[in-house]
């Protein structure tokens, strides 16, 4: 299905070539062998430029993401250690048996206290550290440096509930949890390492150990990793950004950690405005992610754009002016010959000068003004004397015609005064002045509806010798044929030869004239349902048409009805030539149907030429 819409159009683009001028085409073959090297060379740079730089890219950042995620992941295992230490203090399970036992465990909460002072003091990561039961609050210690801890959040954002059904998840180990808290109408992010707290004997569960991370380790963690102003690098945990740093499309970096099955090394997505690597930390469930512009990783490749860009307007300002220096050069002698040409088919045959040339132009514009002068020849000697020649012969062959018309309207005026008295003569004498009328015209077109005119008037005489009853004429002619102008006495012949060769052997019939326009063409056909000609005989006359032989005049057959016939075929191919067609189709005892066809152009050029011819005339007679 491809193949057959390609064809079309590439068929359109040729015609399309075809039909723009030579500089236009100049201009065309210039750009295309200066443009598409340069555009598949920048394309082919660009695109290995842009995989190396994106490759690097890829490379550098999944050193810097497994970078951080080794230093989180000390900070985790560091962290984790020092809540394992705390449930080596024996003051912690003092607090949490005497708190069940409801016995006061002021002196020990004031012991604990001390040790997670201590423990805080020592580890700037830890920002609060608090024990607690289902129920209550036994101990909390925050770092007074910071502006929240546990005892802030804990209760009032996160209820003790909450804290001990994420610290029951891991049986005793440490649970990371991610909380977003709201103060003052912001949002900060608070880390918790959640535990129980089991009895060391008993096994059983007694309270939740709570310890709350300063969110500034992983700030410091990129800071010193990433060196790209423009790179975007966070840790994400719970669906919560914990630590950003750089603008970063955080809806887009959801959607993409959903899809990340590799749990193990780093996953990349492009898009067309971003770049995103995610590392998974498996050990809290948390992600490490970094984002990048592509216009920003691109920069570079921007510049080598617009050099290209630089490089292709410079060809197109330099191939402009050398393909219209060059089309100027060969179009000049081109356009002469071009006026040349257009100066001939106006009649004026005049050579081309001035162009002094020895290239192939130079050669073709010698060879032209050669046969230039070779025309001028031909014209003066030649065609006119062709066009002389063949005036002489039109008009010996409608001389050829009159004698014979008025031959046969006399016998039937002979017959009239014998047969029916002084009394109709007069009706003949009028259809014979509108004969005479036609025929002694100079003008050798007439109308179509002057022809039929004149053939009624023909067949009105006629009628006197055959009978009223014995010979019928039927007229169709299409309005848009009666204005056409065809030689004059182009159909009569044709109804006469119908009338003596068809009917009058008969002793009765019907003549049918009719004129149409099909296909460009005036149709003219002449049927009449006479005796009809026998097939070798049809023959014999066709090929004689055909030849455009004088034989057919000089048969025992001979008559001045077949001079007719033969008249009006070469009438025809003399002003006509192929434009024009003769038809004759015939059977026997069933009539004959001669058909002429020639072309709406034909017609008007011919009536052209001879209007043109006629004013030459006048012209020379006056001077």
């Amino acid at each position: 299905m491809r193949m057959f819409k390609i064809k079309p159009i590439f068929r359109n683009l040729i015609k399309y070539y075809r039909t723009i001028s030579i500089d236009k085409k100049f201009l065309a073959v210039s750009y295309i062998q200066i443009f598409i090297p340069i555009i598949l060379i920048g394309v082919l740079s660009f695109r290995i430029s842009s995989d190396l730089i994106f490759k690097k890219y890829v490379g550098y950042t999944s050193d810097v993401i497994k970078t951080a995620r080794l230093r989180i992941v000390d900070k985790i295992n560091e962290l984790n250690s020092i809540t394992q230490d705390i449930l080596y203090q024996t003051e912690l399970y003092n607090v949490l048996d005497k708190s069940m036992k409801n016995v006061d465990y002021y002196d020990d909460v004031a012991s604990l206290t001390n040790k997670f002072r201590k423990i805080i003091l020592g580890h700037l990561d830890v920002q609060s550290i608090g024990v607690f039961t289902k129920e209550k609050k036994l101990c909390i210690v925050d770092n007074t440096s910071k502006e929240i801890g546990l005892d802030e959040i804990i209760p009032s954002q996160i209820s003790l509930e909450k804290v001990y059904d994420i610290a029951a998840k891991g049986s005793g180990k440490p649970i990371w949890y991610v909380a977003l808290l709201k103060k003052d109408k912001e949002s900060k992010v608070a880390v918790l390492i959640t535990r129980c707290i089991n009895n060391p004997q008993t096994l059983k569960f007694e309270g939740i150990l709570a310890v709350m991370i300063n969110t500034e380790l992983f700030d410091k963690t990129f800071s010193e990793l990433v060196a790209e102003k423009s790179q975007a690098i966070a840790v994400v945990g719970n669906g919560i950004f914990i630590s950003t740093k750089g603008e970063i499309k955080r809806e887009k970096i959801l959607k993409f950690m959903s899809q990340v099955k590799n749990k193990n090394g780093v996953v990349t997505y492009t898009s067309n405005e971003y770049i995103v690597n995610i590392l998974p930390i498996k050990q809290v469930d948390w992600y490490i992610v970094t984002s990048i512009p592509v216009k920003v990783l691109l920069r570079d490749i921007d510049k080598l754009r617009m050099w290209l860009i630089v490089l292709c307007f410079l060809s197109f300002v330099i191939t402009s002016a050398m393909s219209l220096m060059l089309s100027m050069d060969f179009l000049k002698p081109i356009n002469a010959i071009v006026e040349a040409t257009k100066r001939i088919r106006k009649g004026e045959y005049k050579i081309i000068e001035n162009l002094d040339r020895k290239d192939e132009l130079g050669i073709l514009i010698d060879n032209f003004n050669s046969m230039v002068v070779k025309i001028n020849h031909l014209i003066n000697s030649i065609y006119k004397e062709q066009i002389t020649r063949k005036e002489a012969e039109l008009k010996v062959l409608q001389t050829q015609l009159n004698p014979h018309f008025l031959f046969n309207i006399l016998e039937s005026i002979n017959w009239l005064a014998q047969l029916n008295g002084v009394s109709q003569i007069s009706d003949v004498v009028i259809a014979l002045s509108k004969l005479l009328e036609v025929n002694l015209k100079e003008e050798k077109f007439l109308t179509l509806e002057e022809e039929i005119k004149y053939i009624t008037s023909y067949i009105s005489i006629l009628k006197i010798n055959f009978g009223e009853e014995n010979l019928k004429l039927e007229v169709d002619v299409d309005r848009k044929a009666l204005k056409l102008r065809i030689p004059k006495l182009l159909i009569q012949p044709l109804v006469e030869n119908s009338i003596f060769h068809g009917i009058r052997p008969k002793g009765f019939g019907r003549i049918f004239v009719g004129g149409y326009i099909w296909n460009d063409k005036l149709a003219i056909i002449v049927r009449d349902d006479g005796v009809g000609i026998p097939p070798e005989k049809l023959k014999g006359i066709r090929q004689d048409l055909e030849d455009n032989s004088e034989v057919l005049l000089e048969q025992e057959e001979r008559s001045y009805t077949r001079i007719g016939l033969v008249n009006v075929v070469k009438r025809l191919k003399l002003i006509y030539g192929k434009d024009a067609s003769f038809s004759i189709e015939s059977l026997p005892q069933r009539g004959t149907t001669i058909k002429i066809e020639i072309l709406l152009d034909a017609l008007s050029r011919a009536v052209e030429e001879s209007l043109q011819e006629f004013s030459g005339e006048g012209e020379e007679e006056d001077v």
